[in-house]
């Protein structure tokens, strides 16, 4: 997995789900990534991962993609 991917979703959602979330787009594999992506706008296809597009935009754009609050 991406260091720079799971850094870059960190620093919105947290490490330990960050790599949870990759690990989903990464063992589903709809369509080809591009493993030496830095961001995850370039490293796949948003609208093919069981997340959706709503949730990598959330993500892209600094913004918490769960529909709870933070550390409920």
């Amino acid at each position: 997995m991406n260091k720079q991917l799971v850094k870059q979703v960190a620093e919105v959602i947290g490490k330990k789900l960050a790599v949870h979330e990759l690990s989903i787009v990464d063992a589903v594999r709809l369509e080809p990534t591009n493993a030496s992506a830095d961001t995850i706008h370039g490293a796949f296809i948003w609208a093919t991962t069981p997340q959706g597009v709503d949730f990598w935009c959330d993500i892209n754009n600094g913004k918490w993609p769960y529909n709870y609050k933070r550390g409920k």
